[in-house]
């Protein structure tokens, strides 16, 4: 594989920066005990970030702290470590120096959402800016060792099969619902014909895109009152929106009263699963669970042109006029890999909470207070209060913020289409995730680098 002649003097120049260059969080350890490891320095340098005050964030959460206007890893000092060190890992072929399948199916699987960030949209949402050449020159001096080291740590199609159901091991330990994905239980697997379900979570600005992501509904009762349920939701002809020219400008349009609504006691989930590279180089799908999001109806109120608006207003009381009780389960690699309740731990156990689905492109590392430079910024949010960050999407009152079905808040009144929502297996949801995957730009970028 071809490398650029400045990417060479700088690993010429590694043994002079290889203690700055070992980790000191808490998951230096987390592929190795030693933290100087070439794993554990990779990982940090690239998913580590330190605020101003030195404290360290993102060392184990399931998505990078880079957002579309991040310049991290794109210029300065973050960027030479990197290109150091992923040159030096394809130097040193470290792929070998870990055999574990857990631990390099994971580090691909981080590695492959770096690499669709570097393919994807830089705009320049905060000063300074980029120019589009630094960009390309940057992306291009990471992109090519990172498709080698993806494609050294891929495993082969047998492997990936035999890679735990960390789902599985989570339930006994925990209170995720043991049945959830079960082909003929009570929860009922939703997806649509034009593509993925969760059409917001693998959008071009969000970090899902490597995923399959399964929408699940349970309504109180039996799997028949569900499947019953999508029936009526699929056979309503009338309009979505409603218009009352008597109502105060900016209200007086608001989705259709007269939709199929859900019963109290309706449960949701959104289940995430990560894909791999095999050593084919073909995507494959695995048992390996990142995310998991639960809402249950607790009340629902009936669909006005209020209510409508009250739904989006920001403030604390959304979940509770919603009537929904809300909880999450983030991948943690120290956990997994301590086989500790599948390594899904729940919110309340991160130190602190960041958007980067949805988060317009500012990165909050980037951001500088102008009033007290030298005060230290509070980053992230308390886990406690990452329910509200939903507000937006999830707060009308039952099947309105029902968003694999129809996303209102997000959609201009009048415009868009209702999801055709039918039961899906487990099978075609990861078909459809794979073959989304394989038309994005993203994928065919990475794709000819692997040849190589």
């Amino acid at each position: 594989m071809g490398r650029n002649p400045g990417a060479v003097r700088r690993l010429m120049g590694a043994a002079a920066l290889a203690l700055a260059a070992v980790p000191s969080s808490q998951t230096a350890r987390l592929y190795d005990d030693n933290p100087a490891h070439l794993w554990n320095r990779l990982h940090a340098a690239l998913f580590v970030r330190v605020a101003s005050d030195g404290r360290e964030y993102g060392g184990d959460r399931v998505d990078p702290l880079l957002w579309v206007g991040s310049t991290y890893l794109l210029e300065g000092a973050a960027h030479d470590q990197g290109v150091r060190l992923l040159n030096e890992f394809v130097d040193a072929h470290a792929e070998q120096f870990i055999h574990d399948p857990l631990k390099r199916a994971i580090l691909q699987r981080d590695l492959w959402t770096l690499f669709d960030w570097l393919n994807g949209d830089h705009t320049p949402y905060q000063r300074p800016d980029l120019t589009p050449e630094v960009i390309r020159q940057s992306t291009d001096e990471l992109r090519a060792p990172l498709a080698t080291v993806i494609s050294r740590l891929a495993l082969t199609p047998e492997e990936i099969r035999a890679l735990p159901d960390n789902y599985a091991s989570a339930t006994r330990a925990t209170m995720l619902p043991p049945d959830l994905l079960a082909s003929d239980g009570r929860w009922v697997s939703v997806g649509r014909p034009d593509g993925p379900v969760a059409v917001a979570h693998v959008r071009d600005s969000g970090p899902g895109k490597n995923s399959v992501f399964l929408v699940l509904i349970r309504l109180p009762g039996a799997r028949s009152d569900t499947l019953r349920y999508l029936e009526a939701l699929r056979s309503f002809s009338g309009p979505l929106w409603r218009h009352d020219e008597t109502l105060p400008a900016g209200t007086q349009d608001y989705p259709n009263p007269q939709l199929p609504q859900l019963p109290v006691g309706t449960r949701v989930a959104l289940v995430r699963r990560a894909l791999l590279i095999d050593s084919a180089g073909r995507i494959t799908a695995t048992r390996l669970t990142e995310q998991v999001q639960l809402r249950a109806y607790q009340m629902i109120s009936p669909m006005t042109a209020r209510e409508f608006a009250d739904a989006q207003r920001v403030d604390e009381s959304m979940f509770e006029r919603a009537g929904q009780l809300f909880e999450e389960f983030s991948l943690s690699r120290a956990a997994l890999f301590g086989g500790r309740m599948g390594g899904l731990l729940q919110l309340a156990a991160l130190n602190r909470f960041f958007i980067t689905f949805s988060s317009q492109g500012v990165d909050v590392f980037d951001v500088r207070r102008t009033d007290q430079p030298n005060a230290p910024m509070e980053l992230g949010w308390d886990p406690a209060r990452a329910k509200f960050i939903c507000k937006d999407c999830h707060a009308p009152p039952g099947v309105y913020s029902f968003n694999s079905f129809m996303p209102f808040r997000l959609v201009r009144a009048g415009g868009g289409q209702a999801a055709r929502l039918s039961e899906i297996s487990l099978a075609e949801a990861e078909r459809t995730a794979i073959a989304w995957k394989e038309q994005r730009a993203d994928w065919v970028t990475l794709q000819s680098l692997l040849r190589h």
